[in-house]
């Protein structure tokens, strides 16, 4: 009968070897991968040891010197990785998953559903201080950070649930403390970000293991890493405040220290990627792509040459000077087909800035054979009006009239006099802010009147005396312009500086009153004249001295966080069709959870942590156990949301969060119907019942705290 259905569907010895290529292939694959994940790991636990086993003939004075790599760091780290599991958990909850479901439509119900970040800590692998181009009120300091971990992280979209495990992130990581205070903490706050895109990799499970596929992988890590470089990436920064009256906003967004004008003359003898039948020299499609921070920029391509000359101008805005590079990779254009890497380079930025100006031919690595050439002028920020004369006149002898003359950056703050409705919570607001073609906004403010957003915007200007800044004033979800203001940047030339709050234009009810600041600079070529400008200081408000019934109020900028409720054992009570006989309220069993509610994405989080005592259902001696809940705030019933099962356990621990969508003035009133339920087998489902009880509870928020 085989050999008839072969012959019957037209199959081949073809397809057998074909299937057999791609099975040896992916082996092959998974090898070299696990071979790499094993590799990262012993680095992090004995570093020595794991490069001394891969490498046996290292002559005996060949020695890894202890300097610079603060193995005392990485005891530290050891020390307290355990207890950073709640607070990296919030970070991600309360900033990285509403900035994802912000970024695409089908993301909208994307959601942490487990956070454990396992019991390998990361390892700095080297650390270095900064003592030049450092002003006298902050620390900088570099880590080359390297994680390997066993996190087990697991991501809900819909239905569907997908698990990351072997994690692996390695990069440089700066810490800057500033500004620095003569009086206890020493510190007004901690910044921290990642000088370029760090390498990120990891394996999908559960349902993600479909995209464990070429193409799919490469695009899913690649969203991954554009997320990672929206949040932690420079111009981005993630700022600690240590003071509460410490002005966040101006730590997350300082003035930049310059502008990098490249441009990207043309290639020599590249690899050919494309074998060329009638010659045997081939040809390449050749494109590059620039990254300085997240900034990313794209050249043309050139068809059919090893030897291309794009002659093309980019302006990077740059925020770290020291310690900042620019990558460099060069690839060969496939339509359809995944682009062929011809080599990368590196550009050290600090040096370019001193340098002033710089010519290079730049040897591509990872490759045969290539060379790429760049130059590259500095340009640092002046607050000298008279700076604008010069650099207008070198644009004009050295015909490059595209070329930008100026940097323009917005600080927006916060609104007042926003229209009313009936409900505040209805109230969700961001400002978009629009210049020759460029847009940015701020998040959403959401369920507020008086909207605060303390966020900044850089723009580069060709002609300060002609360009216009446009600001708007949407609500969220039907993109109404509530109010607008069309800002000319020569209003702002004379003083280079403005802080006076914008009254927006055709607003309906009142006059809604935008506080924004306006900074303008010039670029400036001259090294050494205002090329590593003194920033602004960051103001710090003394607070008035405590009082015994002051309740010490949240740092601006913190993670908008409130608790309503942390319950250890909430006792389950059978129900009518549970699988034994009720009992008594309490005998079914205790179910511990933590209740809180996020300001930011507007939703109340719950995590359910572990039950215990649950009784088995009939004929069993344990039980598949999972929790299904629902929020009901009045009339308005959410989606029943659930965990994963627990199999086999009577003392099943989940630690997995659910979200509802409710305001805090929502949740105050709502009531939370809780579920514990045994999942039945297939057979059993098919028969129309899918689960048993093993016991239910309802809490009422209005009456927790």
């Amino acid at each position: 009968v085989l050999v008839w259905l072969v012959g019957y569907w037209g199959f081949s010895i073809t397809w057998v070897m074909l299937g057999l290529f791609i099975w040896m292939w992916r082996e092959k694959k998974i090898k070299k991968k696990n071979f790499k994940i094993r590799t990262a790991r012993g680095v992090a636990q004995n570093e020595q040891a794991t490069i001394l086993s891969c490498v046996q003939d290292l002559p005996s004075w060949v020695y890894f010197p202890d300097v610079e790599k603060a193995e005392w760091l990485n005891k530290i780290l050891s020390q307290v990785w355990p207890n950073l599991d709640r607070y990296v958990e919030e970070t991600l909850r309360m900033s990285v998953e509403p900035a994802v479901q912000q970024a695409n439509e089908m993301l909208k119900s994307f959601q942490f559903s487990k956070i454990d970040l396992g019991d390998e800590p990361p390892r700095v692998a080297g650390v270095q201080v900064y003592t030049e181009y450092v002003k006298k009120n902050e620390i900088v300091m570099d880590m080359q950070l390297m994680y390997s971990g066993d996190c087990d992280i697991q991501i809900r979209i819909k239905r569907f649930l997908a698990g990351v495990q072997d994690l692996q992130i390695q990069g440089t990581v700066r810490v800057v403390m500033k500004p620095l205070m003569s009086q206890h903490p020493l510190v007004g706050g901690i910044t921290v970000f990642f000088l370029n895109r760090p390498e990120i990799n990891f394996s999908l499970s559960n349902i993600g293991e479909v995209l464990n596929f070429p193409g799919l992988s490469s695009l899913l890590k690649g969203v991954v890493a554009d997320q990672v470089a929206a949040f932690m990436v420079l111009p981005n920064r993630f700022p600690i405040p240590l003071v509460p009256e410490l002005d966040v906003s101006r730590l997350r967004y300082p003035l930049p220290k310059g502008v990098l004008r490249i441009q990207l003359k043309e290639a020599k003898e590249l690899m050919s990627a494309d074998p060329d039948f009638f010659t045997k020299k081939g040809k390449s499609d050749p494109y590059c792509i620039l990254h300085v921070g997240a900034q990313i920029f794209k050249s043309k391509t050139i068809q059919r040459t090893l030897d291309p000359k794009w002659n093309q101008y980019f302006e990077a805005v740059v925020y770290e000077v020291e310690g900042q590079t620019m990558q460099i990779n060069v690839f060969d254009e496939d339509p359809g087909l995944k682009d062929d890497p011809l080599g990368n380079a590196t550009v050290n930025i600090g040096q370019v800035a001193t340098a002033g100006f710089t010519d290079v031919w730049l040897p591509l690595e990872d490759t045969k054979t290539g060379q790429v050439r760049l130059r590259m002028s500095w340009l640092g920020l002046s607050s000298q009006r008279e700076a604008l004369e010069k650099i207008e006149r070198m644009k004009r002898v050295t015909d490059m009239d595209e070329m930008s003359s100026a940097l323009l950056f917005v600080r927006v703050d916060s609104a007042t006099g926003l229209p009313g409705k009936k409900k505040v919570e209805d109230i969700n607001t961001y400002v978009e802010l629009t210049m020759a073609g460029k847009h940015e906004k701020t998040w959403v403010q959401w369920g507020t009147d008086k909207p605060a957003w303390g966020q900044g915007f850089t723009f580069l200007l060709k002609d300060p005396h002609s360009e216009e800044l446009l600001v708007e004033l949407k609500e969220e979800k039907s993109k109404k312009i509530l109010g607008k203001k069309i800002v000319p940047v020569s209003s702002v030339l004379r003083t280079m500086k403005s802080s006076e709050p914008v009254i927006l234009e055709g607003s309906k009810g009142g006059n809604i009153e935008l506080k924004m600041e306006l900074i303008l600079r010039i670029l400036s070529s001259e090294v050494g004249e205002e090329s590593f400008e003194e920033e602004e200081d960051i103001p710090i408000t003394p607070s008035p001295p405590p009082t015994p019934d002051a309740v010490p109020a949240s740092p601006r900028g913190m993670i908008p966080e409130i608790r309503l409720a942390s319950i250890s054992e909430t006792e389950l009570s059978s129900t009518p069709d549970s699988p034994h006989t009720p009992v008594n309220k309490g005998e079914a069993g205790q179910l511990q959870m933590t209740i809180y509610h996020s300001h930011n994405s507007n939703k109340v989080l719950v995590t359910v942590h572990k039950a215990r005592n649950l009784l088995p259902p009939r004929g069993s001696k344990v039980c598949d156990a999972y929790v299904r809940m629902r929020l009901r705030c009045g009339e308005k019933k959410s989606d029943l949301k659930k965990t994963g099962v627990c199999k086999e356990n009577l003392n099943p621990a989940w630690d997995e969060t659910l979200s509802f969508p409710a305001t805090l003035a929502e949740a105050k009133q709502g009531r939370l119907e809780v579920a514990v339920k045994h999942k039945r087998s297939l057979l059993k489902t098919f028969r129309g019942i899918d689960s048993w009880f093993l016991g239910e509870v309802e809490v009422d928020l209005s009456k927790l705290d």
